[in-house]
């Protein structure tokens, strides 16, 4: 039994690196995030891709929406299954469950996550099966301090 509480989960995983590596699909893990990155929850799902869509600027500042650079285009995945689940601590994503729905930003650079991941995304098709692991990470740059989830692992799979 892991720290989540599953029993079998690594082996899981393990068989369906193994699948995957047989079907030569997949990606490697993403680019170097700033020094001072903490990780707080990591997700690995199993999920269908359901397309990109375009989010236009809410108005929420005062440069909006002509100088704001909020409008992005999301790619969206329903999460089938959940793989793998931890939380470090008291904050930190919760775990993903079958049903919900994630998003990956397709048009911006997200910190720690490689640009492959943009480009493996637009070659999926709606209805493809992928195994995608999201890390959410609380990162300083400067005198900033915000969330990043990059995905730092995606991969078809065929379950």
């Amino acid at each position: 039994m892991n720290k989540t509480g599953r029993v079998g989960v690594e082996e899981d995983m393990r068989a369906m690196g193994v699948i995957l590596m047989m079907l030569g699909a997949g990606i490697a893990m993403g680019s170097p995030l700033p020094e001072k990155a903490e990780l707080l929850a990591t997700n690995t799902v199993v999920a269908e891709y359901e397309g990109t869509h375009y989010q236009p600027c809410r108005h929420m500042t005062a440069l909006c929406p002509d100088r704001c650079d909020h409008a992005t285009v999301l790619a969206h995945f329903k999460v089938e299954k959940n793989l793998y689940y931890e939380k470090k601590g008291e904050y930190g994503d919760e775990e993903l469950r079958p049903g919900q729905r994630t998003y990956v930003d397709v048009m911006h650079e997200v910190p720690g996550q490689d640009k492959e991941v943009v480009r493996f995304i637009s070659q999926l098709k709606p209805g493809q099966k992928v195994c995608v692991t999201i890390n959410h990470y609380y990162v300083q740059q400067g005198q900033s301090q915000f969330p990043v989830r990059p995905v730092v692992k995606i991969e078809r799979t065929i379950f």
